[in-house]
């Protein structure tokens, strides 16, 4: 038995008798999605709750300061910064932008690893929102929000928080990159899926690990149905970031379906220039 098999074994078997402790969400994230499930929710409310999380408050102020929400005025406090944002927008990028909060491991190696997919993740999630962006410009983005996108790419690996968890507990055993990396690309896409079950995320969102390794290649036929495993999936292959998968979709297949220009969308300066503003706001 190879040790990346015996590390998911071991998962896989806690999981069964249901032993297996799956990451909850960061406090602050969670307390605001629950506060904003409430109708009597206001930005007060909120304020409150955020300003304990500084990492979190930080973010959200830059956000609001940004290109993203073509801001033409600064933020000076959390308050403003919420009000700018909105109500309606904020428990979705708290959720994006404090998700990443679960991926901090004590053992250096294992620590080494989640920085590595830290990076990779927002280098997905910057390139999902220029997707969408794109896909709105053409018209056929009117189910899709920015939002969205952006939080499906912070989650399209999410999956790795169990496996790092174990990995960490048993780090005399486990705590080598190949090994994980091994596990992750076996079992990352159904793992996933257990976390964002776990964590009562919509459906829509619930499938983004599961199709993460190779895209909707029986589902997708048309831009029309496009949905944010397609978007999450193409931003991984242009990224360079995409599991290799001889099985997946490619980037000229999206091409054919006319998900992306045939030709030069992602070498385009304007698109470049998108991506590097927002990766920039999630570093």
């Amino acid at each position: 038995m190879t040790a990346p098999n015996a590390l998911y074994l071991l998962i896989d078997d806690r999981l069964k008798r249901d032993e297996l402790q799956l990451p909850g969400l960061p406090e602050t994230a969670e307390r605001v999605r629950d506060a904003t499930l409430n109708p009597n929710c206001n930005l007060q409310e909120l304020a409150r709750i955020i300003q304990h999380d500084a990492a979190l408050s930080a973010r959200l102020v830059r956000l609001a300061n940004s290109a993203y929400l073509g801001s033409r005025s600064k933020a000076e406090s959390l308050m403003q910064a919420l009000t700018r944002i909105g109500l309606r927008r904020i428990r979705t990028l708290a959720l994006a932008m404090a998700v990443e909060q679960v991926f901090w491991p004590k053992n250096d190696i294992v620590k080494q690893f989640a920085e590595s997919y830290i990076k990779e993740t927002r280098e997905i999630a910057a390139a999902a929102v220029v997707i969408t962006r794109h896909l709105q410009n053409r018209g056929l983005g009117n189910r899709l929000h920015q939002d969205v996108a952006l939080l499906a790419g912070m989650i399209s690996q999410i999956g790795l928080a169990p496996i790092l968890k174990m990995a960490d507990e048993h780090d005399d055993s486990f705590a080598n990159p190949s090994f994980i990396k091994g596990t992750m690309s076996q079992f990352g896409g159904q793992l996933g899926v257990n976390v964002l079950k776990h964590w009562e995320f919509t459906p829509n969102l619930i499938r983004v690990p599961y199709y993460f390794g190779c895209g909707r290649v029986k589902l997708l036929d048309d831009a029309i149905v496009v949905n944010y495993c397609d978007i999450v999936h193409l931003a991984s292959l242009l990224t360079s970031n995409a599991q290799p998968n001889k099985n997946a979709m490619t980037i000229a297949e999206y091409e054919q379906r006319e998900i992306i220009p045939a030709s030069g969308f992602w070498q385009d300066e304007s698109t470049q220039q998108a991506y590097r503003e927002m990766l920039e706001l999630l570093s």
